[in-house]
């Protein structure tokens, strides 16, 4: 398989009629052929597209050219194509916004993303509409991450919350350690994206440990949500594609890229038992559409 997906890659770099889009990732075979089968039908019928594992790439990354894309799955190939790619352009996908800000001063080639979660002040606003507990909010964060904290705090300071920061190692015990530590003033923690602090079981030991605490996260996906996170704001596949497929039309017809940015419909998905066991009141559906531009998990078009 590994010689096929070579020949192909070099087939594909030797013909320069066409750019090729590369979906570069480290992810499961399964996941990375959905993700292109969904991709290729929103994309002209003539779209060279071909996914391919981090490593591959390193190895035939000079016959990139200069029309080619990188559609990068994840933080860690977003930092791999940054550091190596000197030809073509990257679109970061599945990435949050501060993953993505620490990552692309590295880049020499133009670069655009669609980052995962949802913008601090569109989280805000929901806090500040069922959150009535003014303790500091709590923000653990890796060296991952380029958090503007001071950005942060005047955003917060705007809905009445004040920001405590704490960065931390991302190894379990210095997670949790630190977790316990902010804890001691605050009641929430407001989570980032972030890829490296919650990886290998990390975040469903986060979420265990707020439960017997009886304290809350604000969640940066639908599967913290499930997995214990008060709420979370966050795009589906759906939406994300809709926003990579703009920068890639772009980039083929005007030859540059759109800025990094959230897909325009996100939605907002709420714990039924950490909302009744909190005693927090809910907006309804149609005020969530309506006043935050939020659609809800059962109510989204």
């Amino acid at each position: 398989m590994k010689r096929l997906f070579l020949f192909i890659f070099l087939l594909l770099a030797s013909v320069n009629v066409l750019a090729t889009i590369y979906v570069v990732h480290d992810t499961e075979e399964s996941s990375v052929r959905s993700l292109t089968f969904q991709l290729s039908k929103l994309l002209p019928e003539n779209t060279r597209l071909m996914p391919v594992r981090s490593a591959l790439f390193i190895q035939n990354v000079s016959f990139l050219k200069d029309d080619d894309v990188m559609v990068t799955v994840g933080a860690d190939s977003f930092r791999l194509a940054c550091s190596v790619a000197s030809e073509g352009a990257v679109i970061a996908v599945f990435i949050g916004k501060e993953e993505y800000l620490n990552i692309q001063p590295q880049c020499s080639i133009p670069v655009s993303g669609v980052f995962s979660g949802a913008p601090l002040d569109k989280r805000l606003n929901i806090l500040e509409a069922i959150w009535f507990d003014r303790k500091p909010l709590a923000v653990i964060y890796s060296d991952h991450l380029f958090v503007d904290e001071q950005e942060m705090m005047n955003l917060a300071d705007q809905h009445g919350f004040i920001f405590r920061f704490l960065k931390t190692e991302t190894d379990r015990l210095s997670v949790l350690k630190s977790v316990n530590f902010v804890l001691e003033d605050s009641e929430l923690i407001f989570s980032l994206v972030d890829t490296q602090l919650y990886k290998n079981g990390i975040a469903q030991d986060i979420l265990r440990l707020l439960f017997h605490k009886q304290k809350v996260m604000i969640g940066p996906s639908f599967a913290f949500v499930r997995a214990g996170s008060l709420f979370a704001v966050y795009s589906d596949s759906e939406a994300k594609l809709k926003a990579l497929v703009e920068r890639l039309t772009m980039w083929d017809t005007k030859g540059v890229l759109l800025e990094a940015a959230y897909p325009d419909q996100l939605r907002v998905s709420f714990n039924s038992y950490l909302i009744k066991s909190h005693g927090v009141v809910l907006p309804s559906s149609s005020y969530l559409k309506d006043k935050y531009g939020l659609c809800s998990e059962t109510q989204c078009e």
